[in-house]
């Protein structure tokens, strides 16, 4: 399996970069202007765990901008928002 895997959205210029072995998540936005490509970080915790047994995936929502972050082997599960300004931007986990 791949460690890590871009995920598409509705927004043609930005992907979701998801290390599928910890859980970190970067938003990516491309452009045909330099100044306006880049990458930022929504979560840069390792969420998996002490074991290091995490096997990630996001799922999308009918919400354009959110998520949902699967821990395949343990079930724990997060709401993980991307969005353009910093306070738009972030994770939490579901119970």
């Amino acid at each position: 399996m791949d460690r890590f895997k871009l995920y598409s959205t509705d927004n043609i210029y930005t992907f979701l970069k998801l290390d599928t072995a910890t859980g970190k998540i970067d938003q990516l936005q491309w452009s045909l202007d330099r100044d306006n490509e880049g990458t930022v970080t929504i979560n840069s915790d390792d969420l998996s765990l002490e074991t290091g047994s995490g096997t990630f995936e996001l799922y999308p929502t009918k919400n354009m901008y959110q998520f949902i972050l699967l821990d395949k082997v343990t079930g724990r599960q997060w709401h993980v928002q991307w969005g353009m300004e910093t306070s738009k931007r972030w994770i939490r986990r579901l119970y």
